[in-house]
């Protein structure tokens, strides 16, 4: 219906502007009338008789009143629409369930469950939506659903992770998923367990790239999508725009009718309220998105007399019991003491366990129980050498379902030991050698499935990919706290071999920029140095701002929201997601930043106040007086293209002449970057050490690092030629 609506707004339009008739509107308002010919009843003969309520009136009623008559047609018809759409599916529920003896096992429904997953785009009110839910619903210790130290810090959802409400009698099963594009991963596997999907959308920003990659994927699933606009009482909100935008992504992902006629609802996550009718007219209370839930979920399935069946779909991890298993029951039943296997995919070896502890869920925290039927979501621990993707069965009749699939990762950083002269001084410091570093990460690949690993040039390095710098800077900040120190290389794209043609390909990314009007100029002439294509542009919610959006390889949009925030003082939002793979452009930019390094030549030492007052006006510096250094490291940023070597331990030589009076220069403070940063600042023949205290960045070939083999400290040969070598091969370590 909002497709038709869409339509004859516009037509509407075109009488307005004179270039229609109002006459031609009625020839046209047959031909949409056509969609909604199919319903029954006195719906089908208004539609037949009248053109959907207009026919002679709307020539007389003019292009205005034709088109608000037209709007009230087809909103009626909407809500007609999806009433017979309702009685049709009970319709062919009977039908179905009376020839399904014959034709397919049993199945009920359980209406005393319902699994649902909130998906959309970072810091659009997930989390904080889902905690005033619990705390309507009776919790009575409020924590938040961001239990991690990170992301509290940070403000994100990194993991996802599962709670549950009690509403009317009924569990609700919430499933609270990350925002960002470089954790999709976890949106992929985690809408296995949901039966529905409530997609959260700013009232101001409207959706937004990640917006379109967790939608695509619920309706990939062909789940049902509820969409609540969020934020409505921001003083710049436009609920009606995003509602628009929202539908027209709907259509562009190619949704059938029954999912574009999704249900909406408006609320304010903060202030708890919410309203099913319009955003002026909100509740005292999150009831009726409580309400819409029961009544627009679809209840949990289970086919009656089948065997054991739960995918794991997240993996958790405790130092007394070993590994917990989260998924949801598919068939059967889960109790304490009860003997179960583990197959990953139908050629899987089978392994047997037995379950020692079970739980479900209750608000955000665990609540053990002894038994679990099908069709609610659960924890279990008893096997330590289960993976995501394993399935639960029975093992006198295992039935596996297919293993999880994600996309593959775009980025690839190399970790290694710290070969630094500063190794291991820290007491902080207890994970430094390479067999702890390559555990460590074989236990996140083991829970992150957008992660992979694979042995580097020697036995003390490896290669890690990833979906982007984001999602590899929390893994390192998260071991960094654990006490490793590490040895980090500078973040490149993977490339891949198109199945048609053999030529590289490369990954793209739909980047959006919102900024302020008086630095538009400023972001287009970044992109364009990138060899980015302009995809769009349109006003911001703000006044006197401008949405951007950018097509551009993923190679060269490292380090852009650095640039960006530099010289838009700080009032660019950007935000991106992968879009697609297209042939590698050898003649696109691949230089990271414009400046080049200032390097310190001298012996290590400490910074002296002299060496950087005389070398203030040469560029910024990362230290300051009585810092430590070695030869090699990069200590600044030089305000040209070209690194500067300097000795900045050299002191100012004594002697028993007195100096000259004269104004003393201060030393202007050093700059403070964090992973992140240094991540989208560093060069090829950079990197980064990093400790549980200091971080520095360094040169590859520094003079300073501790012996070791030459392919560790040196860039390989096919990184510096172009030559196509395989990392680890005999003929690798030949050329290097």
């Amino acid at each position: 219906p909002r497709a038709a609506l869409k339509t004859v707004s516009a037509m509407a339009f075109a009488v307005a502007s004179g270039s229609r008739s109002p006459e031609s509107l009625v020839v046209a308002s047959g031909t949409v009338a056509a969609p909604w010919r199919h319903a029954s009843g006195p719906a089908r003969a208004e539609s037949s008789d009248h053109g959907l309520g207009l026919g002679r009136q709307g020539s007389q009623l003019g292009a205005a009143a034709a088109a608000s008559a037209l709007v009230a047609a087809l909103a009626a018809r909407r809500r007609h629409g999806r009433a017979s759409r309702k009685a049709s599916k009970a319709l062919v529920g009977l039908r179905a369930t009376a020839t399904a003896v014959a034709e397919a096992p049993a199945s009920t429904e359980r209406s005393d469950i319902r699994n649902i997953a909130i998906i959309a785009h970072v810091d659009h009110g997930k989390t904080t939506l889902t905690d005033t839910m619990m705390k309507q619903c009776g919790m009575e210790e409020i924590s938040s659903m961001d239990s991690n130290q990170i992301e509290a810090e940070r403000g994100i959802t990194i993991l996802a992770k599962n709670a549950a409400v009690t509403y009317e009698g009924i569990k609700i099963n919430i499933i609270d998923t990350p925002g960002h594009a470089d954790f999709g991963g976890e949106v992929e596997r985690i809408l296995n367990m949901a039966d529905a999907a409530i997609l959260l959308v700013d009232a101001q920003e409207g959706p937004m790239p990640q917006t379109k990659f967790v939608l695509k994927q619920a309706l990939k699933l062909k789940m049902r999508t509820l969409v609540c606009i969020n934020k409505v009482d921001k003083p710049r909100a436009r609920p009606d725009w995003v509602l628009d935008t929202t539908f027209d992504l709907f259509s562009a992902l190619g949704a059938d009718d029954e999912l574009c006629d999704f249900p909406v609802v408006y609320a304010s996550g903060l202030r708890g309220v919410a309203s099913s009718d319009s955003p002026d007219t909100l509740k005292e209370d999150l009831k009726p998105l409580l309400d819409m839930i029961l009544q627009e979920c679809p209840k949990p399935r289970i086919v009656t007399g089948q065997p054991l069946q739960m995918l794991v779909t997240n993996l958790d991890y405790d130092d007394y019991i070993g590994r917990i298993c989260i998924g949801r029951i598919r068939s059967g039943s889960l109790k304490v003491g009860q003997e179960v296997g583990f197959q990953y995919g139908s050629d899987g070896e089978l392994r047997t366990a037995t379950i020692t502890k079970l739980w479900e869920f209750k608000y955000n925290a665990r609540q053990q129980v002894d038994e679990i039927s099908a069709g609610d979501i659960c924890a279990f621990t008893g096997m330590d050498d289960v993976v995501i993707g394993d399935t639960v069965v029975d093992p006198k009749d295992p039935l596996p379902l297919p293993p999880i699939v994600v996309e593959e990762p775009t980025v690839v950083m190399e970790f290694g030991v710290n070969v630094s002269p500063f190794a291991g001084r820290l007491k902080e410091s207890t994970q430094v050698t390479a067999p702890l570093l390559k555990n460590r990460l074989i236990k996140e690949c083991l829970t992150n499935l957008a992660l992979r690993m694979e042995p580097g040039a020697t036995s003390e390095c490896f290669k890690v990919k990833g979906r982007g710098t984001l999602q590899l800077g929390i893994l390192i900040e998260n071991m960094r706290r654990e006490g490793f120190e590490l040895m980090i290389g500078a973040p490149e794209v993977i490339l891949r071999k198109d199945p048609e043609t053999g030529k590289d390909q490369e990954p793209y990314e739909e980047t959006v920029v919102e900024v302020s009007s008086e630095y538009q100029g400023i972001v287009l002439e970044e992109f364009q140095k990138k060899q980015a294509e302009v995809k769009g542009m349109e006003p911001g919610a703000a006044e006197g701002s401008v949405i951007l959006t950018f097509g551009i390889p993923t190679r060269n949009l490292i380090g852009m929201q650095g640039r960006l925030l530099a010289r838009t003082r700080g009032s660019s939002v950007m935000s991106s997601r992968f879009s697609h793979w297209a042939d590698y452009k050898k003649g696109a930019s691949d230089k990271i930043r414009e400046k080049g390094s200032i390097v310190n030549v001298g012996d290590s030492g400490v910074a002296t106040t002299y060496s950087l007052l005389k070398m203030n006006n040469r560029g910024s510096f990362f230290v300051s007086p009585g810092d430590e250094v070695y030869s090699g490291m990069c200590i600044g940023i030089a305000n040209k293209e070209m690194d500067l070597e300097v000795n900045i331990t050299k002191e100012k030589k004594t002697t028993n002449v007195r100096a000259q009076g004269s104004v003393v220069e201060g030393i202007p403070p050093p700059i403070q970057m964090s992973i992140d940063d240094y991540l989208g600042h560093m060069d090829f023949d950079e990197m980064l050490e990093v400790t549980p205290g200091p971080i520095r960045l360094c040169k590859r070939n520094s003079k300073g690092f501790k012996a070791v083999e030459p392919t560790t400290a040196l860039r390989s040969a096919s990184e510096i030629t172009g030559l196509k070598i395989q990392r680890g091969s005999t003929s690798a370590l030949t050329c290097r």
